[in-house]
């Protein structure tokens, strides 16, 4: 990822872990990143949403109080910029029930915990690169899961309503840029 696009990322960075959302903050800073935020909790996390807009979400499936899958759905119902923001969900233990939950909380990318600096920073660019419209719905909220177009089953939609699509331009307009 190119020094431009780090310089305007803005990473609400919510670890369960203390010591390792402060080692991974610096090793961030150290790569150029725009402003990376550590939160101890939920609350904190929320109070400093209100004053600040980030443009990409890294959360612990541990992450205290609420827990992280229950954060990204938070996230993603908000009514601010951060609802169409990449967040990378860290799993500790990903099996099938996991994973299901984190990307139907609409996580953009799902990743392994402990993080390294390197796969943390794999992790942002592979988020920061995904080009799939943000789905927005009674049901779902988050990226685009169809991975193929095909006809509906049937050969007939059976939607009452179509979701609103942000699209990826749009997406990046909202994002600043990122």
């Amino acid at each position: 990822m190119s020094d431009t696009r780090l310089a305007k990322l803005h990473i609400l960075l919510a670890l369960g872990n203390k010591q390792a959302a402060d080692s991974l903050k610096n090793i961030l800073m150290r790569q150029r990143v725009g402003g990376v935020f550590a939160p101890l909790d939920n609350r904190e996390a929320v109070e400093k949403m209100q004053s600040r807009a980030y443009n990409m979400v890294v959360v612990d499936q541990n992450f205290p109080t609420l827990g992280g899958v229950d954060f990204c759905r938070f996230l993603r119902l908000t009514n601010t910029p951060m609802a169409v923001a990449p967040i990378i969900i860290g799993l500790h233990t990903p099996d099938q029930q996991t994973v299901l939950q984190a990307r139907d909380a609409g996580a953009t990318k799902i990743a392994i915990m402990p993080f390294s600096g390197t796969s943390l920073l794999k992790a942002i660019e592979d988020a920061a690169s995904d080009t799939r419209p943000i789905v927005q719905c009674t049901a779902y909220n988050g990226p685009d899961r169809r991975v193929r177009k095909a006809p509906p089953p049937g050969g007939r939609e059976r939607r009452a309503r179509n979701p609103d699509i942000i699209s990826d331009e749009m997406k990046r307009r909202i994002l600043g840029g990122v």
